[in-house]
């Protein structure tokens, strides 16, 4: 009998790019915005990264070397962890509203948004998305996978972190307060 696992997870990618895709962004004027520089770079980081995750069963070399069983427990982890993972960055996303940006900027009128998924953790969509390709990941379960986890990973902290200092410069003692209370990334560790 065929397992299932990487087909719900492609699934599970499609409802995610479709939701982004089709959600308008509604954006207001821009305050303050990345350098073109730090987007492009960051967006080329995550894109490579994700593309060896989702690429991480076919790839050849030493990329393709196993580093996870293709075992049934190990599949139905990974996949909940997407499905999971997918969902919390939809709701985040949701909740967000007319505040989200695909680019790190401060819109005329934005607020500082701290309920739903935003009490448990400052940047829930990266948080989701996260933990989204890291079940990619464990399900494909190659060197190239892993790699490619680290280098969207490594973006979309590097996009927090640069999303964080604005933030801050624009709401000021709000911020740093809701920085104390809520963590960055995981709840209750980062």
């Amino acid at each position: 009998m065929p397992k299932p696992y990487w087909e719900i997870i492609s699934g599970c990618w499609v409802v995610f790019w479709v939701y982004w895709s089709l959600n308008p962004r509604r954006l207001h004027a821009s305050k303050r915005q990345a350098s073109l520089i730090f987007t492009i770079i960051n967006t080329a980081l995550f894109y490579i990264g994700f593309a060896l995750v989702l690429l991480g069963r076919v790839v050849i070399g030493p990329l393709a070397l196993r580093l996870t069983s293709d075992a049934i427990p190990v599949e139905i982890v990974g996949t909940t962890l997407v499905i999971t993972g997918v969902a919390l960055a939809i709701w985040s996303r949701r909740v967000l509203g007319v505040n989200w940006s695909g680019a790190v900027r401060i819109t005329q009128g934005q607020r500082l948004v701290r309920d739903g998924p935003y009490a448990i953790v400052r940047n829930p969509i990266y948080s989701g998305m996260v933990l989204a390709i890291f079940g990619t990941a464990l399900v494909a379960g190659t060197l190239g996978a892993l790699l490619g986890f680290i280098l969207a990973s490594a973006s979309l902290w590097r996009k927090g972190r640069m999303e964080e200092r604005f933030l801050l410069a624009e709401f000021g003692e709000e911020y740093a307060v809701y920085q104390r209370d809520v963590k960055f990334l995981i709840p209750f560790v980062v």
